[in-house]
Order: structure tokens, then C-alpha cells, then sequence
């Protein structure tokens, strides 16, 4: 009889374990557009603990549009009252365009630094049952291939 348990319960235990890796949610997926390539440098980078990373000089003016291809909603912490993401160091505000697509403006900012400047934003992704987040960089940094 205890071998019958014993048997059972590992049995158990290991259908337990196998079922809890499927229901894991996938990564958000970004894709880039509307954006010059020579003056920002967007990467996505899964694998990092900020898997989108956005960079641009102190001195740009334009913006950058980031899709999410597998989520059907964002949604992220906004500081003003029209729901966007301003921060005033890096110059830089976030906007919802849709549902799963978020835009970058950029103003000219002072000086730098050496060290360049960074914020940090999390987006947080809904499809369904589905959920999960993104840490997004977004960075001021004088290019040394600009100058």
C-alpha cells in the first residue's frame, strides 16, 4: 500500500511540474517603425532584464513607434493627466497609439554627460489570460560617430 501511495505521489509530482512550464506567459515581442535608424538605435533584446532599450542623442527631435506583435493591450504608469509617460531628464515622452502600440517623442535635452542619461518604464502586456511586462530603456547618449 505505501508503494502504491509513494508511486502516486511522484507520479503526481512530476504532472504537476510538466503542466507548470506551459502555462508560463510568452515574452512581450516589439517591433520598431517610423523612426530615422542613423539617429536612434532601438534594440530588442529578450534575454536582458531591459528587453527594449531605445537610445538617441541629447540634441534629436523626432520620435520612435514600438508595436507589440503578440499582446492585444498595453498599458504602463502615466504621470499626466492625457495618460502619457513624461520624463523631463531624458527628454522623452511615451504615448498609447492603439491598443498594442506605444510612441517615443524626443525633445532636445542640456548637457549629458560623459555617462549619457536613462530612464526606465514598464509596459505591462494583456492577451486573454495572459500577462506580462517589459522593462523599456530609454537613453541620451552624445555619438561619438555624430561629432
Amino acid at each position: 500500500m505505501n508503494k502504491i501511495l509513494l508511486i502516486a505521489a511522484v507520479i503526481f509530482s512530476a504532472l504537476s511540474f510538466a503542466s507548470c512550464s506551459d502555462d508560463a506567459p510568452s515574452q512581450l515581442i516589439w517591433e520598431f517603425s517610423n523612426y530615422d535608424n542613423k539617429k536612434i538605435t532601438a534594440v530588442y533584446a529578450p534575454d536582458y532584464i531591459n528587453q527594449v532599450q531605445v537610445v538617441a542623442s541629447p540634441d534629436y527631435t523626432g520620435e520612435i513607434t514600438l508595436k507589440c506583435t503578440n499582446y492585444t493591450s498595453l498599458s504602463f504608469k502615466s504621470n499626466n493627466a492625457d495618460g502619457s509617460f513624461k520624463c523631463v531628464s531624458t527628454g522623452c515622452t511615451v504615448t498609447k497609439v492603439n491598443d498594442n502600440t506605444l510612441r517615443i517623442s524626443f525633445t532636445p535635452i542640456e548637457d549629458v554627460g560623459a555617462e549619457g542619461i536613462y530612464d526606465t518604464f514598464i509596459v505591462e502586456g494583456i492577451s486573454g489570460k495572459n500577462m506580462n511586462s517589459t522593462n523599456i530603456s530609454v537613453g541620451r547618449i552624445i555619438n561619438e560617430k555624430q561629432n
